[in-house]
Formats: structure tokens, sequence, C-alpha cells
């Protein structure tokens, strides 16, 4: 699977709103992401917590894709500007993935 197979395939796997399946598929098991959406910066490591924190935020916060505004795709990363659908209407989205065995390695993330 391409890289820009594997974005394809991640944004449906949101739509599917299966947490589990999206981890499982998509996150190496020792991914860690990095979230820039507070004061300071969260992380977080394991799939265990890949779970209950995606979980939060498939449960309280999205509600959909809209667009990719930016998309950079090379042989390790992907780097992207979106637009999503949150409880409290559209926001823009950064994510920045260090990708290791076609999975997830590393998952910078921030919303504004």
């Amino acid at each position: 699977m391409t890289n820009r197979e594997f974005y394809d395939n991640h944004i449906k796997l949101l739509a599917e709103n299966d947490v589990n399946a999206l981890v499982e598929h998509d996150y190496h098991e020792d991914a860690i992401m990095i979230l820039h959406v507070a004061e300071e910066p969260i992380i977080l490591s394991g799939k265990e917590a890949l779970v209950k924190q995606l979980g939060d935020y498939m449960t309280y916060i999205y509600r959909g894709f809209i667009s990719t505004e930016k998309l950079a795709i090379t042989e390790d990363t992907i780097f992207l500007e979106a637009t999503i659908n949150t409880a409290n209407g559209p926001s823009k989205v950064y994510d920045a993935l260090y990708m290791k065995d076609g999975k997830i390695f590393r998952h910078f993330s921030g919303l504004k």
C-alpha cells in the first residue's frame, strides 16, 4: 500500500467510526502521538492510550471529514492540512505522520 492509499484508507476508517479498527490497522505497535491542542503538548504512547484518546475524540469532537487543503507525501511521511466538522463546527487540523512498516509511527497533530 502506498502512503497515498494509506491516507485514503485512513479517511475511510475515520468515517466508519471504529476506533479499535483504526488504531489496529493504522498505528505501529510502538506509535507515539503528540497533540498540540492545549497549553502543553499531550504525548500518548501505545495502542491502549491511542484507543482511549481517539475514542474520546470521535465521541466528543469529530463529526466528519470535509476536505484536504494541503497534502505532502514522501516514502516515509504524510503531512496534511484538512478541514473537519467538529461538535463546534468546521475546524482546521494539521497532521504530520512519520510512517514505519506501513503504519503511523509518530503522529503530530494540531487543531486550529
